[in-house]
């Protein structure tokens, strides 16, 4: 027989994760901020229809933690049929109310979520398997801005001052890379390599991070504002707040929002640019300078879909545009 050394007597290790609250254990068992975020929004918004018949579109709904909790175990607890019924009703309203549908899947999703969760931990007997997702919208608004634009949004920036060279080089990986903010957010000083001339990111929906190759003016401007970091530790976040009050902090989502409009609003009249509308504008581009090559696209903007570059490439050269004026020169 096999000698068996026990580690400790203490007892096994208490849960992160609470055991008889269903609603708490599936936020907790969420990884992403926003996602804990969406599914709190989104099963709050169920338990006010519950009890209040309304949806108010445009309305900010309060309700206390305890109450929703209370609603949705007594949603839990109902027989299948009438809980359909209550979810089929709550999908109707919403489209009563115009929202996209994209919007009410994520609703319903919510709660599908919810349920599945609360089956398997054996807090209801029935799962949703007949309330039909709507159909997404395919059209998505990629438009950004040109080449020539951008090249005078990044020749504004004041490449001889601190802050310069940091918003530089945010920039650049903004088009070179087609980056989302976030991404540059969560940088680390350890993870850009000047000498191989890559950069490791976390990717959206990712858990661990992967290589990606830098342009030689990209690697400059990082290299630039590294030399003027004080003392800094490969630990460290790669771009970081300048303010007084917040001096040294990671440089947030929200903040690279922010050093994107400062340079572009002065440029642009006709609309607001954002990162990850430079991020449309950097694909869209070499859309343009490849002549179509989407796999090329593909690699770029790490989008799994192939069907999404192909509605960037089908936005850029505007097909429908092209295949109406064919039609009318033939009659």
């Amino acid at each position: 027989m096999t000698n068996l050394t026990i580690a400790s007597q203490g007892g096994i290790l208490p849960l992160n994760q609470p055991v008889n609250d269903i609603i708490e254990a599936l936020i907790a068992s969420k990884h992403k901020a926003s996602t804990r975020y969406t599914y709190v929004q989104n099963l709050k918004y169920f338990a006010h229809y519950l009890i209040n018949g309304l949806i108010g579109k445009g309305k900010r709904i309060l309700m206390l933690d305890v109450d929703i909790k209370r609603v949705l175990g007594e949603f839990l607890a109902m027989d299948k049929v009438t809980a359909i019924c209550y979810l089929s009703q709550y999908q109707n309203e919403l489209i009563e109310a115009d929202y996209v549908p994209n919007t009410i899947n994520i609703r319903l999703s919510a709660i599908r979520s919810l349920v599945k969760f609360a089956f398997k931990r054996g807090f209801c007997n029935w799962l949703v398997e007949d309330l039909l997702s709507l159909g997404t919208e395919v059209y998505r608004d990629t438009s950004g801005v040109s080449k020539d634009i951008f090249s005078d949004i990044i020749s504004g920036i004041l490449t001889d001052t601190i802050s310069g060279k940091r918003d530089y080089a945010i920039l650049r990986l903004l088009w070179d890379n087609a980056l989302r903010r976030s991404e540059v957010s969560n940088l680390n000083i350890e993870d850009f390599d000047s000498k191989e001339g890559t950069l490791k990111i976390k990717g959206k929906g990712k858990f661990s991070k992967e290589v990606i190759y830098l342009s030689p003016k990209t690697c400059e401007a990082l290299t630039q504002w590294l030399g003027v970091r004080y003392n800094p530790l490969p630990n460290q976040p790669l771009f970081i707040s300048l303010a007084t009050n917040t001096n040294g902090h990671r440089l947030t989502g929200k903040s690279i929002y922010c050093i994107v409009r400062k340079y572009a609003d002065p440029v642009l009249t006709d609309k607001i640019l954002s990162p990850h509308r430079v991020r449309h504008s950097s694909i869209t581009a070499l859309l343009d300078a490849s002549g179509g090559n989407v796999r090329l696209a593909q690699k770029l903007s790490r989008h799994k879909n192939l069907d999404v570059l192909t509605r960037y490439d089908d936005n850029r050269v505007s097909l429908q545009k092209e295949a109406v004026n064919i039609l009318a020169s033939l009659v």
